[in-house]
């Protein structure tokens, strides 16, 4: 399988990656070029001032602790780079304030011992406050690094869902369509032994087809062109006719699903088959992570925002996972129940979908063992 290529054969991905870091590149480099420079900046501008100072009344020894702290602060800011090269710019300063009058760079004994000893100081000032400043900025980069590396993996991943989805609906649905039609006899009377299998093909089909629909959904989310039809919708009809669509299972499964709505309108303004999505992966996501017959109590509330709230009495989230469930292609096993089937987007797509239109959605409480409750929120309609 191949995907989309640019007039170059290269990937979009690639392509993509390539031009932000050209763009990045220069910005990075001027970044450190200023914070290595402007603390010597900032020391020049200060030996100026205290030249200014020393021709006027102000002894230079009362200077020369000042310039220490300015050196080890320039380096704690800025790196061992810059505290050095601003202890330089003070030590010839203090060389050049300290020699003797008329006679530049010329030094008594005492003066030069003290001249020692400052740019001594001086200079391991500079290098060993530098220290954790220069740490921090190489976790900086690394931490940047990090940061586009994660990106780049999100849209590549992004655009495979896509691609790949793509790349296999047409020939699934072709296969789909001769299934369904050995079933309806189409080519002749099928035999007893093959309506099972045939069967269970046709399953498995629509299985694939609907994992298929749920990748092109995730992935025209994420980026943003998932189709939006907005309009006033009245939540309490929504969650009846979610109720609906979830009672042949419900039937199948022996469990108990309730609902409880207000009396008055519950307007909210979204796009109604994002509203179904969501509001049926919060249902299938109920019962199937529950054991025996299981309970899904749905509630709707009014006010300021609209709340949907959907509680179980399943298996319930532990504390690490309560966070990763609403990643794509996540979803929690219970080593200490019966494995589950599911494709780990459900939470996903329906989390982001709620936010796109200015809401949440999110596992408010859970306790392993005795179940859970989602919380779903959007803003109401305007009136």
């Amino acid at each position: 399988m191949q995907g989309p290529s640019s007039a170059d054969g290269t990937s979009p991905s690639a392509s993509s990656f390539v031009t932000r870091r050209s763009d990045t590149e220069p910005r990075y480099r001027l970044d450190r070029v200023w914070r290595t420079s402007r603390g010597p900046v900032f020391a020049l501008v200060v030996a100026a001032a205290a030249y200014l100072l020393t021709r006027t009344s102000f002894p230079i020894q009362d200077l020369a602790p000042v310039f220490l702290v300015l050196v080890v602060g320039i380096a704690a800011v800025d790196g061992s780079r810059s505290g050095v090269a601003s202890g330089l710019i003070m030590v010839a300063y203090v060389a050049y304030a300290d020699s003797r009058p008329g006679h530049l760079f010329t030094y008594t004994s005492g003066n030069l011992l003290r001249l020692g000893i400052f740019a001594a100081a001086t200079l391991a000032a500079g290098v060993l406050a530098g220290v954790p400043s220069h740490q921090a900025a190489l976790l900086r980069t690394e931490l940047l690094a990090q940061t586009e590396r994660l990106s780049e993996a999100l849209k590549a991943k992004r655009e495979f869902m896509s691609v790949a989805a793509h790349q296999l609906r047409t020939p699934l649905t072709v296969i789909a369509g001769y299934v369904s039609m050995l079933q309806d006899e189409t080519f002749g009377r099928l035999p007893e032994r093959f309506r099972d299998p045939i069967a269970a093909m046709q399953l498995k089909a629509r299985e694939v087809v609907a994992l298929i629909d749920e990748m092109l959904l995730a992935a025209r989310v994420q980026r943003g062109t998932a189709p939006t039809a907005l309009m006033p919708v009245d939540v309490r009809d929504a969650v009846r006719k979610a109720v609906d669509r979830a009672e042949p299972r419900v039937t199948l499964e022996q469990a108990t699903l309730s609902y409880e709505v207000p009396s008055a309108i519950v307007a909210a303004e979204v796009d109604p088959d994002h509203l179904a999505h969501i509001l049926d992966s919060l249902i299938s996501n109920a019962l199937t992570y529950s054991n025996e017959r299981p309970w899904v109590k749905i509630t709707v509330r009014g006010g300021s925002d609209v709340r949907v709230m959907v509680k179980d009495r399943g298996w319930g989230v532990p504390e690490a996972m309560r966070q990763k469930i609403f990643e794509g292609f996540v979803h929690y096993a219970n080593p200490e129940y019966k494995a589950k089937s599911g494709r780990g987007l459900g939470l996903s797509i329906s989390r982001e979908l709620a936010e796109r239109y200015g809401g949440s959605l999110d596992l408010v409480s859970t306790e392993p063992g005795k179940g859970s409750m989602f919380v779903l929120r959007i803003p109401v309609a305007a009136s």
